[in-house]
């Protein structure tokens, strides 16, 4: 799946940028993995990075635009052709960013991709437009993980885990990879993943832990720059929560659903309403169906584990628990609401 996110991924950037270059490209993929990696811990399209000269460059990619192949046909630079500009003299200067074409031989298919991550492929694209290859490199080439390795060498994944001088540059640039989003995604997916991983059902201990972290991220919910998502947080929120009590298997599923819903959300309202691709009512639709679905799971949940009717059963002490939850997290909703207004 993730090369043929690669591949779809590229073939959106060449559908929506006929002049697009290698160099672009590949920057494209680079930059929209690093985002994704510093809000998710994983990348979306590339797995294998190599530190070239112009720049960190993923494997895959970089062999699929280097010729044709079953996704383009490429045309690449001739030897003596005039790829620079003239300069006094009548001379050429060369132009080290090679003018590749590229046509695609099949439409990308965008269906693959969650909103977030449609969403992220057409902003990362739509600031590449504005700017020379050249400032796009030398952009890249400011983070640890192009300044401590040598050309040819393999770039640890882990190296795209930006410190905060290198988040605030890349904001600085015009991108964008922190926020509470990021804060929200890079807790609770790891967590998930240990929860759904413990021997079911959760000790009460265990579920006022994971309740503690979940009452600090509503504590911290940015209110109110993402007020039209808060119901919908807070539907998931509830989801959550019973998930814990009766399913913790299916908690990484739905980390990741919450994640993708808010960071879509938020990298909306970051990028000013995207104009002439989101309006707000839209928006606003998004959210409303995202708290449908979420309060949906949650009924699901609830439905399919009913409390037991027998005095001093499990399933008293399962409703019980379930109610110490919901106060919990009214209390800490109540809080939030309390602090930010």
């Amino acid at each position: 799946m993730q090369k043929q996110k690669l591949i779809n991924a590229l073939l959106y950037a060449v559908e929506h940028d006929g002049r697009i270059g290698r160099t672009k490209l590949l920057k494209f993929i680079f930059f929209v993995d690093l985002i994704y990696y510093n809000q998710r811990g994983t990348t979306l399209c590339g797995t294998t990075y190599i530190r070239m000269p112009k720049g960190p460059a993923e494997a895959t990619a970089f062999q699929l635009t280097s010729e044709s192949n079953a996704y383009f046909d490429v045309k690449a630079p001739t030897a003596n052709a005039h790829t620079g500009r003239r300069v006094p003299g009548g001379s050429f200067r060369r132009n080290p960013y090679e003018a590749y074409e590229y046509r695609p031989r099949s439409k990308a298919d965008l269906t693959i991709f969650t909103p977030y991550e449609r969403v992220l492929l057409w902003s990362v694209l739509q600031w590449m437009k504005l700017k020379r290859t050249d400032l796009i490199s030398d952009i890249s080439h400011y983070f640890r993980l192009w300044k401590e390795f040598s050309d040819g060498e393999d770039i640890p994944l882990e190296y795209f885990q930006l410190n905060r001088h290198e988040r605030m540059y890349l904001e600085q640039s015009g991108l964008r990879a922190d926020g509470f989003e990021r804060t929200f995604c890079t807790g609770i997916l790891p967590l998930s993943t240990e929860v759904s991983n413990a021997l079911h059902p959760l000790n009460a201990e265990r579920i006022a832990t994971v309740e503690e972290v979940l009452d600090n991220f509503i504590a911290a919910y940015p209110l109110p720059a993402l007020e039209i998502f808060y119901d919908a947080y807070l539907a998931w929120d509830d989801a959550y929560r019973s998930t814990l009590r009766h399913n913790p298997s299916h908690a990484p599923a739905l980390a990741t659903e919450g994640c993708d819903a808010l960071c879509f959300v938020s990298h909306v309202f970051a990028t000013d309403m995207i104009p002439g691709v989101y309006r707000e009512e839209q928006l606003q639709e998004f959210c409303d169906t995202a708290e449908r679905r979420f309060n949906a799971e949650r009924d699901a949940i609830t439905r399919d584990n009913p409390p037991s009717l027998t005095p001093d059963s499990d399933g008293e002490v399962s409703a019980l628990v379930d109610m110490a939850m919901r106060i919990s997290r009214d209390l800490a909703c109540s809080e939030s609401r309390a602090g930010r207004r």
